[in-house]
């Protein structure tokens, strides 16, 4: 899907120019013409009031005919940062002496005209072309799915054009794996690495599944257990990550509770999925243990639709 969507950029004559430092991290409109952007250009941008795209962080303004009538547009993007790590980003379609932006229409709720998360989500936006029409491909990727909004940069839409991609996996426990700080490699026992393997035997291999507290206990609770929801789930998940699966491992004589996560689906072709099954103990305050997995992806159904965006994209 990303190679897909890369090989469908084009030399759009765009210029882009970063913005003046300010106090608090908050970038400020230049104050003198940059290169390549015309006095005409120059002269509208100045009287348009033209902000960043959220209320701080580094901004990146660029000139780019996004409605084929030969006069340039403004796409205005702000890293904020964040724990989300988010970037904003806004347009504005020139119109005679000034840029209008496209948010400034009643019917648009948000400040921005979309957003990416890079922790916590896996998302990305593509500028391509379309039968000679500009779009923005925005893509918001999950375990098992991608969907890719088609929107139109400079008209808010209630709906949009859709292309959903499903995946399902083929998972795999390296033999090398390597230790907490990424660096240092060990080799996996082979009898552990094929019980590893027979665990994701039982994973959905094209859609994450519910983690939350299960009916049934995943590991046999003993006569002396002092909490016995522990055995229900592997517990509370990170933000950052996305649960997958949780389920048994049992290790010689001894039960513990797996938990798959991955990054959102987040993938390339070098090293395909990358994921980590990490096993606890049960009722013991022993520290958990992680091991690297594999995921080859194969597409499994690919569908369109007309419907609202998703992700950042929702307001859109």
């Amino acid at each position: 899907m990303e190679r897909t969507l890369d090989s469908m950029a084009f030399d759009s004559g765009a210029t882009s120019f970063s913005g003046d430092s300010g106090e608090d991290e908050q970038s400020l409109f230049p104050k003198t013409i940059p290169q390549k952007v015309s006095e005409d250009e120059w002269k509208a941008l100045k009287a348009s009031n033209i902000d960043g795209a959220a209320e701080s962080g580094q901004t990146t303004y660029t000139l780019m005919d996004m409605d084929g009538d030969g006069q340039r547009d403004l796409i205005v993007e702000t890293y904020s940062g964040g724990t989300g790590m988010f970037s904003y980003t806004e347009t504005y379609r020139r119109s005679e002496g000034r840029f209008i932006s496209t948010t400034s229409e009643p019917a648009h709720e948000s400040g921005s005209l979309f957003h990416t998360n890079d922790r916590g989500a896996n998302q990305s936006v593509n500028w391509i072309k379309v039968r000679g029409k500009m779009y923005v491909a925005y893509r918001n990727g999950s375990y098992g799915v991608d969907q890719v909004f088609l929107l139109n940069p400079l008209k808010i839409n209630n709906k949009v054009p859709t292309l959903t991609v499903r995946y399902g996996y083929q998972l795999t426990v390296p033999h090398t794996q390597y230790m907490e700080d990424g660096t240092t490699p060990f080799e996996l026992d082979p009898a552990l690495q094929k019980v590893l393997a027979k665990a994701l035997i039982k994973v959905n291999a094209s859609e994450a599944q519910e983690t939350g507290q299960q009916k049934t206990p995943i590991c046999p609770i003993p006569s002396s257990a002092q909490d016995s929801d522990d055995y229900y789930s592997f517990g509370a998940s990170y933000y950052a990550v996305e649960p997958v699966a949780d389920m048994p491992v049992v290790i010689g004589n001894e039960c513990f509770i797996a938990r798959l996560i991955n990054w959102y689906g987040s993938y390339s072709d070098k090293d395909g999925l990358f994921a980590l099954l990490t096993l606890r103990k049960p009722g013991s305050e022993d520290q958990a243990r992680s091991y690297s997995v594999n995921g080859r992806r194969h597409i499994t159904r690919v569908s369109t639709s007309i419907g609202k965006a998703e992700g950042g994209a929702e307001y859109f």
